[in-house]
């Protein structure tokens, strides 16, 4: 029903459902652990407020799942979240999530770290990116494709400001391979007609 609810934009009706909960914990939990089924209700809510940019609604969510669980959510939670506070340019309370998620002793995994880094990249803060990066391998996070992928558009940024280009879009360096074999084959067949 959650997922239904969140799929299909029904938020009040969603609200209403996370509030019952909230107020009415599932029988069948242990004391003071909450049932196993309360926290994905509260991610499919989570994501669904963070994907229509309602993140005020999305942190009441997250603090009411952190109060019922009586512990910390999981990373998964958390990197929601951090990716909604990023995707609307809320960048300092992306950050600020992610310290309180290392103060409450939850460890981000690569996905945290590939929000993040994307993040930087964005904002043209390569530095930052390169520090996290390195911050990712001190905290036992393994870098992936998508990491390194991240560091590559890094590195031709920087680059691009050394030579004096400015900001290189990414189609340009999507292509930028080729734009020099065409620019060598035009001088080959300017040589060729000069000298035929």
């Amino acid at each position: 029903m959650a997922r239904t609810l969140a799929i299909t934009d029904r938020f009040f009706e969603l609200w209403s459902l996370l509030e019952f909960l909230v107020s009415s914990p599932c029988s069948c939990s242990d004391g003071i652990f909450s049932c196993s089924r309360t926290e994905p209700i509260f991610r499919f809510a989570i994501n669904a407020y963070c994907r229509a940019g309602k993140l005020d609604d999305a942190v009441v969510a997250f603090d009411s799942i952190r109060k019922l669980i009586n512990g910390k959510p999981s990373v998964v939670l958390y990197n929601i979240l951090i990716n909604g506070f990023l995707k609307f340019a809320r960048n300092d309370q992306a950050f600020e999530l992610y310290n309180r998620m290392i103060r409450d002793r939850v460890k981000p995994d690569v996905f945290t770290f590939n929000i993040l880094l994307s993040s930087y990249c964005r904002n043209s803060q390569y530095g930052l990116a390169l520090d996290l990066f390195k911050e990712m391998k001190e905290k036992g996070a393994s870098p992936n494709v998508i990491s390194f992928n991240t560091l590559i558009k890094i590195r031709k940024f920087h680059r691009a400001k050394k030579k004096g280009l400015g900001r290189v879009g990414s189609e340009e360096m999507g292509r930028g391979g080729r734009k020099k074999k065409e620019e060598k084959k035009k001088k080959k067949e300017k040589k060729v007609k000069i000298q035929g």
